[in-house]
């Protein structure tokens, strides 16, 4: 068994840098990522896909890195870099020997005072994001109708926009949108930098004051938090397209950990996919799978980490033969309905908490996943220091409570479904 882990240590520096560490002394290595407290969700309209610009540039060219010079310096101290954008951060994680970390860090705080974004690694990165978009998206049916299925869900919250951007956005960023985004939000005072591994707090904090304490604190944007519409209303599109696999997208709206009153009932909505979806034994697997055969897969999920309001989703591939995307969409808000009338039992409710505590256990056992659990509630708005509560608060979750939850937020009312259809090729 591994040893009990360190518990989360914590500083800020005087320009408002957060600094989290969780000591871990099994290997000579540490992940050190920095979250900027900047994402999709800031993104006006018009300029979808500026985060995710800034996350290729960042590190192509700075005061003491020409282009292209940070990845190889990397590499050759045995470092792994790696960079991505969510929805209310970007973060730019990094995991390399111990004894290498000060150079990863020296990097980290050049880019964050000085980095350059030029228009040659400007027009070049822009090429690769549409690339990505077309690729990822544009070429991909399923990808295409969980874009607009998200737009709807999520209405006029920011959330609604995609991370990678639209198209026709991204055909109209310039260099000079990107210089005025890392002047607004690339700041200390905007930053979390969550380290983990085989490193001394005091240490630690010798190197970040070094590297960052001299960048000055900046003003940054009024942000305003992403809240459902106080008014919803069920919405429902439908998609025909060619290459598109029959079934159902349903979301409802749902609060996040950071929006959840009271608390406990996010607690609840996480444990909510491992009673419907995970696992053979899953209500809508065993009833809609195994039993009947309306279905060939079944997902469903929950993100709580967010600095706004959330989906809980649920996505369902229909058996043509036997049933229709509406049927089957009918179907569910039916056994959605049921579960906020009927406790799980409780051995259901174990089985679903033991399924989310080994997720939990797993993820931190790599220096890299309990980093990223770190950064992902620091840019939610909650404190990190918690983490170590959280599988507490969970085993207190009761039946009743699941119950409440399903009868508040899985309702017709908060539902968008979207039914996909596939579209035969058009004979000459």
């Amino acid at each position: 068994m591994n040893p009990q882990p360190f518990p989360l240590q914590h500083f800020t520096l005087s320009n408002g840098l957060q600094v989290y560490l969780r000591q871990d002394h099994r290997a000579p290595l540490v992940s050190a990522q920095l979250w900027y407290h900047v994402g999709a969700s800031h993104e006006h309209t018009g300029q979808t896909g500026l985060s995710h610009m800034l996350e290729h540039l960042m590190f192509e060219g700075s005061s003491k890195l020409a282009p292209g010079e940070y990845s190889t310096l990397m590499t050759r101290i045995g470092a792994e870099p790696n960079a991505f954008t969510v929805d209310d951060a970007t973060s730019y994680p990094l995991t390399l020997p111990a004894n290498r970390l000060e150079i990863g860090l020296e990097a980290m705080a050049d880019a964050m005072a000085s980095a350059t974004l030029d228009v040659a690694p400007f027009n070049r990165e822009l090429n690769v994001v549409m690339a990505e978009r077309r690729s990822q998206v544009d070429n991909s049916p399923l990808a295409q109708a969980l874009e607009r299925h998200n737009s709807l869900a999520h209405g006029q919250s920011p959330y609604a926009s995609p991370v990678i951007g639209h198209l026709a956005d991204l055909q109209r960023l310039t260099p000079a949108a990107a210089h005025a985004w890392y002047k607004a939000w690339y700041h200390p005072n905007n930053a979390t930098l969550a380290v983990v591994g085989a490193v001394r707090l005091e240490h630690l904090q010798t190197l970040v004051c070094r590297h960052f304490a001299a960048i000055a604190a900046q003003p940054l944007p009024v942000t305003v938090q992403p809240r459902a519409s106080a008014s919803l209303s069920r919405r429902s599109q439908l998609i025909r397209q060619q290459g598109l696999r029959e079934g159902v997208l349903m979301s409802f709206n749902v609060p996040s950990a950071a929006t959840a009153a009271p608390p406990e009932l996010a607690q609840a909505l996480s444990l909510l996919p491992g009673l419907l979806g995970e696992g053979s034994s899953a209500r809508l697997k065993q009833r809609l799978i195994s039993e009947s055969g309306l279905v060939q897969a079944l997902s469903c999920r929950y993100d709580p980490l967010k600095r706004g309001d959330t989906l809980l989703d649920l996505y369902a591939f229909t058996n043509a033969d036997v049933a229709t995307p509406e049927a089957v969409a009918q179907r569910v808000l039916d056994e959605l309905r049921r579960l906020g009338q009927t406790a799980p039992d409780a051995h259901e409710l174990a089985r679903a908490k033991a399924r989310l505590l080994a997720r939990q256990v797993f993820a931190r056992d790599d220096i890299g996943e309990q980093a990223h659990a770190i950064g992902l509630r620091a840019v939610s708005g909650l404190d990190p220091r918690l983490m170590d509560t959280e599988q507490q608060a969970m085993q207190t979750v009761t039946g009743e409570m699941i119950c409440e939850a399903a009868t508040l937020f899985l309702t017709e009312a908060r539902a968008t479904l979207t039914y996909m259809h596939g579209q035969e090729l058009a004979h000459e």
